[in-house]
Parts: structure tokens; C-alpha cells; sequence
């Protein structure tokens, strides 16, 4: 039996998926897990079916129910992690309940959750399509974005619209020459001019002014 094609690579993944792979990634070591690695992404029909006869044809305890088609990693919409530390790859369930919910918190499918046949190292994104629809030739579009993805945009829209609601701070005439100058050598952007100056703005705008003087790091 052919053995068929199994990948790791990420960008071997549907492109919100990609999206959202590398985001647990960065989110995981935000919550001090450094070491994510990536065990699977797309594999072919040939390779689900070559898993599938594991323990059933072939030697080897059962891992998986899915035949080919019958799993989303054929459909590029699913991936598997580990720890990637030797000897902890599979054994520290703390590192996949933390991916399990900052995934689902992302708007994922944490295969951890299942009830029968758990599979913790496992996460997908269907955006709602079944494998059913996936065999009938149902496709999620390129265009697609994961609801943390839509939650970004939607939060962003937000900020944009209460700057563009903020009411219009007029600068005093005296101060205009010492705005331009002050926005020329990048001490400000030139915006709120009459709100209150902030210990780390004075700060900020001190250690500019150091090196733009001195042409160095104050430290």
C-alpha cells in the first residue's frame, strides 16, 4: 500500500487556516509555550487511507477512524501540534488544553474536545462546511477569515470610527512653529495638541530628544 503524501509545512494549508496556525503559534508562546511544533497539515487521500489500515491491515495500535476524504487534514483545513521539546512532545496535556482553548477561543474545532476518539494534538476550522459537502465538491472560499481574524477587523473598524468621531483640536497660533519642528524631527505626530502630556509621552519625547541631539542611545 502507498504510503501517499503527508506534509508539515503550514503554507500547505488553506490560507485562513495558515492565518490561523501561525497566530495560536504566536499566541501559545505569549502564554509561555515557546515550543510549538507542527506534526501535520495536508496529507492525501492515499496517506489518510495508508493511516486508516494502521492496526486494522497493517501492524500497529488503531490512530485514527477517518478514511480517505473522511479527514479534514485531505481538505487542508485541519493541522496537528506537539511540544517541541525531546522527550515532552506528547506527554504535557497543560501545553495542549492551553491550545485547545486558545484555538477555540479563535473561533477553531479543538479535536481535544471530542468525545469519542479524542484527539488533542488535532485543530480545524470548517467555517461551518461538512465532509459530506467537502466529497460534493463544496469549497471554503480563499477569502474566508476566522472569526478572531473577523473580530480584529470589526475592533479596528471601531477604533477607526471614534478617531474620525473625535472633535477637531485646533492649535493655539504661538505653538504651530514648535508643532512643525516638534513633527520634522519625529519627537511628535503632531495630533491632540491640546491633551495632557502623559509621564511616558515626557519620556518618550525626552530619550528622542537625546538621541537627536547626541546622535546616540541615552543607555
Amino acid at each position: 500500500m502507498s504510503t501517499g503524501f503527508n506534509s508539515r509545512d503550514i503554507a500547505e494549508l488553506h490560507p485562513a487556516v495558515q492565518r490561523g496556525c501561525r497566530e495560536l503559534i504566536r499566541r501559545m508562546g505569549d502564554a509561555g509555550f515557546n515550543h510549538v511544533g507542527v506534526s501535520g497539515t495536508y496529507r492525501d487521500h492515499a496517506h489518510q487511507d495508508w493511516l486508516f489500515a494502521q492496526g486494522r491491515t497493517r501492524p500497529g495500535n488503531i490512530i485514527t477512524n477517518a478514511q480517505g476524504g473522511q479527514s479534514w487534514h485531505n481538505w487542508r483545513l485541519a493541522f496537528d501540534i506537539f511540544q517541541n521539546i525531546r522527550g515532552q512532545e506528547w506527554n504535557n496535556q497543560g501545553f495542549f488544553v492551553t491550545a485547545g482553548q486558545i484555538w477555540t477561543a479563535m473561533g477553531g474545532e479543538w479535536g481535544g474536545s471530542w468525545a469519542n476518539f479524542p484527539d488533542r494534538p488535532h485543530m480545524q476550522y470548517t467555517g461551518g462546511l461538512t465532509l459530506r459537502g467537502m466529497v460534493a465538491g463544496q469549497r471554503l472560499p480563499y477569502t474566508e477569515l476566522m472569526p478572531w481574524e473577523e473580530k480584529m477587523l470589526t475592533e479596528a473598524e471601531t477604533r477607526a470610527t471614534q478617531t474620525d468621531n473625535e472633535p477637531h483640536q485646533a492649535v493655539a497660533g504661538w505653538a504651530t512653529a514648535g508643532q512643525a519642528w516638534a513633527m520634522e524631527n519625529e519627537l511628535f505626530d503632531g495630533t491632540r495638541p491640546t491633551d495632557p502630556l502623559t509621564r511616558q509621552e515626557a519620556w518618550t519625547v525626552l530619550h528622542r530628544y537625546h538621541e537627536l541631539t547626541h546622535g546616540q542611545n541615552p543607555d
